[in-house]
């Protein structure tokens, strides 16, 4: 969930939606406890991010470029702990 505006909403999206839209939109930020703004808003973002996240090609600077190698690059190195956590059962597993 995105963090509270701290500045000012100045940008306006207008958007259309039928009957039924209307009605589970209404419902989801009542079940949220928000109003509808705020919900179309979080959710839209939320939503967002996803896809950006999601994006499989992105473009680097040379210098960064480089520095992204260079991590690639590094011999893995042990995590005990994370070891630990992956060796244990899932709650699916256990009965």
């Amino acid at each position: 969930m995105p963090a509270p505006a701290k500045k000012p909403r100045t940008a306006r999206f207008n958007l259309r939606v039928n009957d039924k839209e209307a009605r589970l939109i209404r419902m989801g930020a009542e079940h949220r406890g928000v109003n509808i703004t705020n919900f179309i808003l979080e959710s839209a973002c939320v939503s967002a991010e996803h896809e950006i996240a999601d994006t499989r090609q992105f473009e680097l600077a040379p210098s960064a470029w480089h520095k992204f190698s260079k991590a690639l690059d590094k011999p893995a190195t042990l995590k005990p702990r994370l070891k630990k956590l992956l060796g244990e059962s899932t709650l699916l597993e256990q009965s």
